[in-house]
């Protein structure tokens, strides 16, 4: 939703890229039975080094990225601000969303607390994700045909 309400100012692709690549090692410890199945990528510090690693290699892909942004009519730009902001939205709302339902996750470490767990119920935390994506599809739809 963020990156369609932003779309000129924060990289969606960035965001999108962001969410996903936190759960790379929860995915590889999914099929391959390692624990804790989250571990040190779901944190706010790990988010945050992650975000910034990320950035310089979209930065530099930006010229190739920007062609499919445009096949999709999606209004973006590729700075390095617009890329690392989109990351930091990215990898922060994935750790802060995780930390509500798990309790292997640590997104303060150091600290060993999580104090979000369980403060509100996973089909909230879905009911929530799901009234963002449909008005985030339906904006992104109308500006496609829009821009046609």
């Amino acid at each position: 939703m963020l990156g369609e309400l932003f779309e000129k100012k924060v990289n969606l692709f960035s965001i999108l890229l962001g969410s996903i690549i936190v759960d790379v090692r929860a995915t590889y410890c999914l099929f391959a039975g390692c624990r804790p199945l989250h571990g040190p990528f779901h944190t706010f510090l790990s988010a945050t080094v992650i975000a910034f690693l990320l950035s310089w290699l979209l930065f530099s892909q930006r010229q190739w990225l920007q062609k499919v942004t445009d096949k999709l009519r999606i209004e973006q730009t590729y700075s390095s601000l617009s890329i690392i902001i989109g990351l930091l939205i990215g990898t922060w709302s994935h750790v802060l969303l995780d930390s509500f339902l798990y309790t292997d996750i640590r997104p303060l470490w150091p600290l060993i607390a999580n104090p979000l767990i369980k403060l509100t119920e996973s089909g909230t935390l879905y009911l929530l994700c799901l009234l963002s994506f449909l008005p985030a599809t339906g904006i992104y739809c109308c500006r496609y045909w829009k821009r046609h």
